[in-house]
């Protein structure tokens, strides 16, 4: 392809990707109970302008280190809404990082290459999800898989060791803003870094030394501040416990990663079998990639707790692994049949507009949950499985590509009205905006108070601690009740 027609294909795709992520942002409220809590601390720091101790409706709170509160903070100081201060700097961030990461792997491996695996990670589900929510997974990812990337050149059979002590400073700086970003997760996650980096660990003290620069000052300065609760309620209770206590109610079995993946890499789960084909070429930079992916799956299965976001630090690297299969492989060598089982899978997106907000509402699919199908979605649904069976094969992974951005699109505007009324506290706020005032906690469930509370912009008050004309009450899942009091 002439050099003119390959960038004006990749600005049309990433101008069509940058659409896809910033439509709709803030079409519903903040949803859960994460999404709020981090938005809210993030405000109070812009409002305060004490960016060392995160705090929750003035209290203390060491769940999370700050980078995403600062982002926030930054987004609020900039005078965007209660929904966008937080999400839109988060969205921001994947956007150039995944326009970062195609130069990257253009430069280690081709463009084919760069272009597949980019392209496949921004639409894969996970990645598209997470960047539209103001929660520390996607920060975290972004750092760590700079880290990742940016040693390719090193862990070559013939390494590129020029610029290395910059290239070590950066790797270390990658590092410390992941911890910002997420505690001491990254550190653990770096184990294949050691294996692979060994060579180079005379030159190790400069990346630990831009680590500890970029890193410590935060910790060494809440810690002052704050004393032992914030060791206690940091690293003990949100890193120790995690891994054994059933107190964090996150509890799942030994084998949830292996189906969050499936879901993480929808809808190109199909393609991961590229990776085992027999003849693959497993030099030292796909056994590198491989070993992050394989070692963080490890890792995070082994506590008791886990959460779907978890997984998301994994997904750079799995695509350009994927994506490296094509180094020296053109699209139309790869069997029709691989383009037909992805097809099926981005067929599957139109069926999601009815079973997602159900989903989200009710945490568990129903009978009722799938509705019958409008023509615009068969239209959807019948689109991409054409493309596979009757294009060229070397045409039909773009194609496929450019499916998802429209069907995304058309999600977005079905689904977000109903989450934004059955899920998130958003709309129920607006109702009660009036008589905010007079409402108290009578046992509200978690996903909606700490929504409510953000944006009230206090935690509502306990029923036991005076006469309120109104309660919040949970009865079931979904919107509380309010009920009046005598």
């Amino acid at each position: 392809m002439p050099q003119t027609r390959r960038y004006l294909l990749f600005a049309t795709l990433a101008i069509a990707i940058a659409s896809l992520y910033l439509y709709q942002l803030d079409g519903f409220g903040v949803y859960g109970p994460d999404e709020p809590r981090y938005a809210a601390i993030g405000r109070s720091m812009a409002q305060t302008g004490d960016l060392i101790t995160p705090k929750l409706w003035g209290t203390p709170w060491f769940e999370k280190p700050p980078l995403l509160y600062w982002m926030t903070a930054a987004g609020t100081a900039l005078g965007l809404s209660p929904d966008l201060c937080g999400r839109l700097p988060v969205a921001l961030l994947s956007l150039l990082s995944l326009a970062a990461w195609f130069e990257l792997l253009r430069r280690e491996f081709n463009w084919r290459v760069a272009g597949i695996s980019i392209a496949l990670l921004a639409t894969s589900a996970w990645w598209l999800a997470f960047s539209g929510l103001c929660v520390t997974d996607l920060p975290l990812a972004v750092c760590f898989s700079f880290a990742v990337l940016l040693v390719l050149p090193l862990v070559r059979t013939e390494p590129d060791t020029r610029h290395l002590p910059v290239r070590l400073a950066t790797v270390g700086a990658c590092f410390g803003l992941a911890v910002l970003a997420k505690g001491l997760v990254p550190i653990a996650l770096a184990l294949p870094f050691a294996w692979f980096l060994r060579r180079y660990w005379r030159a190790s003290w400069v990346g630990l030394l831009t680590f500890s620069i970029v890193a410590l000052p935060w910790y060494v300065a809440v810690y002052l501040r704050n004393g032992s609760p914030f060791i206690e309620d940091f690293f003990v209770k949100h890193h120790l416990e995690r891994v054994y206590s059933a107190s964090l109610l996150h509890v799942q079995p030994p084998y949830y990663y292996l189906l969050v993946f499936l879901a993480a890499t929808f809808p190109w789960t199909g393609l991961t079998g590229l990776l085992l084909r027999p003849g693959q070429n497993w030099d030292s930079r796909r056994r590198f990639l491989l070993s992050v992916v394989a070692w963080g799956l490890v890792f995070f299965s082994i506590p008791l707790n886990k959460l779907p976001g978890y997984l998301l630090p994994l997904l750079p690297s799995f695509f350009a692994l994927l994506g490296s299969v094509f180094e020296n492989r053109r699209l139309s060598e790869i069997s029709r049949a691989w383009w037909i089982a992805s097809a099926l899978l981005v067929a599957c997106i139109p069926l999601l507009v009815s079973i997602l907000p159900a989903l989200l509402a009710a945490g568990k699919l129903t009978a009722t949950s799938l509705g019958p199908l409008t023509r615009t979605e068969v239209f959807y649904l019948a689109v991409p499985i054409a493309i596979a069976l009757l294009t060229r094969r070397s045409w039909a992974a773009l194609l496929l590509i450019m499916c998802v951005i429209p069907e995304g699109l058309y999600l977005k505007a079905a689904t977000f009205p109903a989450i934004d009324a059955n899920v998130s506290a958003r709309s129920f706020w607006r109702k009660i905006t009036p008589i905010a005032n007079e409402i108290c906690d009578g046992g509200t469930n978690r996903d909606w108070i700490f929504g409510l509370s953000y944006y009230r912009g206090a935690s509502f008050p306990p029923c036991s601690e005076g006469k309120f004309p109104y309660a919040l009450r949970t009865r079931r899942r979904g919107v509380p009740d309010l009920d009046r009091l005598e």
